[in-house]
């Protein structure tokens, strides 16, 4: 059984959880399994995470996002419209089923692409969770909760 955290309890789990992303997993590159890409996983995306997190379980899914990353399936691209910025004209997205705490959900994955004169760049921007209907699903994707 799961235990509702109260909200002094979530945000010290959630200080605690920025901390480590940001000591583990900025600078970090992930190679995406299906797609080939390298992504990388910026403080500007854990930045993002921290401050867009509400949920617990979408606070813990923080634990997961190399994992994510890697495992996700590309759905599709748009053109960035929240920036002018020439050299970031385009956002990527990926999903991908996993579990926390017992319960299912789509992570959906949004990632910058930065036009450099050596290529695109993929950075993380953000994710966020769906809450699964159909648990079933869960089989074909994997990351689950570290305990």
């Amino acid at each position: 059984m799961n235990l509702k955290l109260t909200q002094d309890e979530l945000y010290t789990l959630k200080r605690s959880l920025y901390k480590w992303a940001k000591d583990n997993l900025r600078g970090k590159i992930v190679i995406n399994e299906l797609s080939g890409n390298s992504i990388e996983i910026s403080s500007q995306g854990i930045d993002e995470w921290f401050s867009k997190s509400k949920s617990e379980e979408q606070i813990k899914s923080i634990t997961l996002l190399s994992e994510i990353l890697r495992l996700a399936k590309f759905t599709h691209n748009s053109d960035n419209i929240h920036s002018t910025r020439k050299n970031a004209p385009k956002f990527e997205y990926y999903e991908c089923p996993l579990e926390i705490d017992e319960k299912g959900y789509n992570a959906v994955i949004s990632i910058k692409i930065v036009v450099e004169n050596i290529g695109d760049r993929r950075i993380y921007y953000h994710h966020y969770l769906d809450e699964l209907k159909n648990q079933t699903v869960l089989n074909s994707c994997v990351p689950t909760e570290r305990k």
